[in-house]
């Protein structure tokens, strides 16, 4: 790799890193969050698109999936299907979102923006630091309380006020958006992907539903996917528990939905098992985000 190639990567690499850092620090329901992923979305397009994209082989039915490579290092697998790297379109429909336009923005791909959006900034860091699963995940949070945040038009709050015997008290949480008196509650767990940690969505939500009754608050937890890679053999597949889930949404609490940016497909027939677990792709809260109910 030539000199002249290396430092623009690095220019590049310096760039997404401070930017991500300025997104720490903003409000989620703010202008300022919107540019800043909006900087981020053209910074990592702009990285992604100087490097040689690898063919990996699926073990996932119905899904191909490719990585990146930089620095003898290979990204996490990104579907080809859903990727498309325009940081173009992401400025579109976040326009739309800061607008108050977004029943009007009619892009069949918002699927594909969301995901792109996502998954090219952890698959940049992938190859810009060693071993750093926390700021991939740190910046997805941050992506999907913006884009709750828009939609329900509320800042989330992070903490909540548990009475006991000692007076009150204040709990970390997942992020919460109250939408008022007699409105919607929603309790948002992020993750990149649940494997073993699955178990968390249903016990922050227990924990609510004891604070303040069944019902109260709804869990709509939002995941990126379920892949893992094989960096040996280049092999993908997905890590699903279905059983375990039902178990949790039986004996733990009730979430109302979960959402995924890349939907695992042994995921999405919980809807007809019971009990019954509805899994949907991330795109179809903004359109039934009014008509979900706590009962």
């Amino acid at each position: 790799m030539s000199y002249v190639l290396s430092y623009y990567r690095n220019l590049i690499s310096d760039k997404i890193l401070a930017a991500y850092e300025k997104l720490k620090k903003a409000d989620s329901y703010s202008h300022d969050a919107c540019s800043i992923i909006t900087e981020i979305s053209y910074l990592t397009s702009e990285y992604l698109s100087s490097l040689p994209a690898i063919e990996l082989q699926s073990k996932v039915k119905g899904k191909h999936y490719f990585a990146f490579a930089a620095n003898e290092k290979y990204s996490r697998a990104i579907n080809k299907a859903l990727f498309q790297l325009d940081a173009e379109e992401w400025d579109s429909l976040a326009t739309s979102i800061v607008q108050g336009a977004f029943d009007q923005f009619d892009n069949p791909n918002i699927d594909k923006i969301l995901y792109s959006t996502a998954i090219s900034f952890c698959a940049s860091i992938d190859l810009i630091k060693s071993r750093d699963q926390k700021t991939p995940g740190t910046f997805f949070e941050y992506f999907i309380a913006f884009l709750y945040a828009w939609r329900l038009r509320c800042s989330p709050i992070r903490e909540i006020q548990v009475l006991n015997l000692d007076g009150d008290t204040k709990l970390k949480t997942d992020f919460i958006f109250d939408l008022g008196q007699g409105q919607n509650k929603f309790h948002l767990p992020v993750k990149t992907s649940t494997r073993e940690r699955a178990i968390m969505l249903w016990a922050h939500q227990r924990l609510l539903d004891g604070v303040y009754g069944v019902g109260t608050f709804m869990g709509t937890p939002v995941c990126l996917a379920e892949t893992k890679t094989d960096k040996r053999k280049r092999e993908v597949v997905e890590i699903c528990t279905p059983r375990q889930w039902q178990v949790y949404q039986i004996h733990i609490a009730r979430l109302k939905r979960v959402y995924y940016l890349d939907v695992p497909e042994e995921y999405q027939k919980l809807d007809q098992a019971t009990p019954k677990i509805i899994v949907r792709p991330f795109s179809q809260f903004f359109k039934e985000w009014k008509e979900l109910s706590p009962n």
